[in-house]
């Protein structure tokens, strides 16, 4: 090492030179315009770079299937507490008071949502199962009057149904009723369906009726609350994250490596500077309320990591190599 390069390096290496430096460093980022901070194309070619090198490292899955377990494992270490008992009070509150807040949804946005086939075929079944069940139980008081008239009555009816051309007859009557009942059903409900939809979606947009809605969204919400560790993790291994961040991942592997997946990440990145055009790092940083935080994290830690550099063999060997060459 030369005489100069260590008085220089003498004169740099100190925390308080470090620390200047991080002010200084600081300071021109701040008074940059945001546009030559991160350029739009540099921005959005940074964030496809990153996705996509993401993406095909082949990390992803292993790393989050430890994290599933992990957070299996943790559960399982408090099988009987609940949900309620690990989210702090202060965010159960707030959360509550968020589902709370009255919202009337327009009803053909409802509709839409709520409107579809497999729905429907859900809520027929269950509609169907219903009118049936009451059906045949209507029926069960006709069936009793029969039970009244004595053993001898009843054994001379189950001869009738099990013996002869008369006891096929009251077999064949029976059928025909019961299918008379299920076609009339299945009118039934298929006529109804439209209906139960619509009323659906006349109580979650009806604004008079905003209240009731939002006691529905509670009451699922505080029953969610209601749910044990053990439950949780038993659901949790029976999602198969893993395979739902796989499919994902093919798909967007796909996007990130298409020639227009650029065009993409350009346009996303413009979206996140459009607000903020023309206003220096400094001035953006400062809409958000982020100005002082930053600095008052990123300062200290720049400066350390400079100490660190001005500090190392490397960077001496390199300030050697700077001065000799001039």
């Amino acid at each position: 090492m030369t005489t100069d390069s260590h008085s220089v390096r003498a004169k740099l290496s100190s925390a308080e030179a470090a620390r200047s430096l991080a002010r200084v460093a600081l300071d021109v980022l701040e008074a940059t315009p945001l546009e030559q901070v991160a350029p739009v194309s540099r921005l959005a070619g940074l964030l496809q770079a990153v996705t996509h090198g993401l993406l095909t490292s082949g990390a992803l899955a292993p790393e989050l299937d430890h994290v599933v377990d992990r957070a299996v494992e943790a559960l399982k270490a408090k099988p009987a507490s609940v949900l309620k008992q690990t989210v702090p009070g202060a965010v159960r509150h707030a959360l509550r008071e968020v589902v709370a807040r009255p919202v009337s949804p327009e009803r053909r946005a409802v509709l839409t949502v709520i409107d579809r086939e497999p729905v429907r075929e859900l809520v027929r079944a269950l509609l169907l199962d219903a009118v049936l069940d009451f059906g045949r139980k209507a029926s069960a008081p006709v069936a009793g009057m029969a039970k009244g008239l004595g053993s001898l009555a009843r054994l001379a009816g189950g001869t009738l149904r099990s013996q002869g051309p008369l006891g096929g007859l009251v077999g064949a009557v029976s059928d025909e009723v019961e299918r008379q009942l299920e076609r009339r059903a299945q009118e039934f409900v298929d006529a109804a369906l439209g209906g139960i939809f619509g009323k659906v979606a006349d109580l979650l947009s009806d604004p008079k009726r905003a209240a009731e809605a939002a006691e529905l969204r509670l009451a699922f919400f505080d029953g969610a609350l209601e749910l044990t560790h053990a439950q949780l993790a038993r659901e949790l291994m029976n999602a198969d994250v893993a395979g739902a961040v796989q499919t994902l991942k093919a798909a967007l592997e796909s996007v990130t490596a298409l020639p227009q997946g650029h065009a993409l990440f350009e346009r996303a990145a413009q979206a996140v500077v459009a607000e903020l055009a023309g206003k220096t790092a400094g001035q953006a940083l400062e809409a958000w309320g982020l100005k002082e935080a930053v600095r008052a994290h990123v300062e200290p830690w720049l400066a350390e990591r400079l100490e660190a550099l001005l500090g190392s063999q490397p960077f001496a060997q390199w300030l050697d190599e700077r001065l000799a060459a001039t």
